[in-house]
């Protein structure tokens, strides 16, 4: 199962310059997605602000929330929950990034996605996020695109 975190989940409900490629990653497998549960507090604060931003219409990011709600009761997205398990791999993954010669200092946001993509043994980390990227690849995850 792929992994994906808000910022790559965003391009399925806001249409921007690279969703296609998004799209295609769906397309190309038959898996649900996983991503963590704090997911869906930042997409409904990421559609609202690009409503405000100007890059939705007024009451598209509503409609975005209401079909990312849609295809987590359906099955197509799998919320992980945050709880003891992903803490525990949380704490493992900042001890590797603060024991380096050039410590990585972590978001909170990023450390959870992370941590929960670890826990459930993803097979790969969709984000277009730099700083999680980041530390996704300093845990050996697999990153797409």
């Amino acid at each position: 199962m792929n992994y994906w975190d808000t910022s790559a989940l965003l391009k399925l409900y806001v249409p921007e310059e690279d969703s296609g490629a998004f799209l295609d990653l769906i397309a190309a497998s038959d898996e649900p997605i996983a991503t963590s549960a704090i997911a869906t507090a930042e997409v409904l604060c990421a559609v609202n602000r690009k409503e405000r931003a100007g890059d939705l219409k007024r009451g598209g990011a509503a409609a975005a929330f209401r079909r990312f709600v849609a295809d987590c009761d359906q099955g197509r997205i799998v919320p992980i929950p945050y709880g003891t398990q992903v803490l525990e791999v949380a704490q493992a993954v900042m001890r590797v990034a603060l024991h380096r010669s050039r410590p990585l200092f972590l978001r909170s946001l990023d450390l959870i996605h992370v941590a929960s993509a670890l826990t459930i043994h993803a097979g790969s980390v969709v984000a277009t996020d730099a700083r999680l990227r980041e530390v996704a690849a300093l845990v050996k995850l697999r990153l797409l695109p």
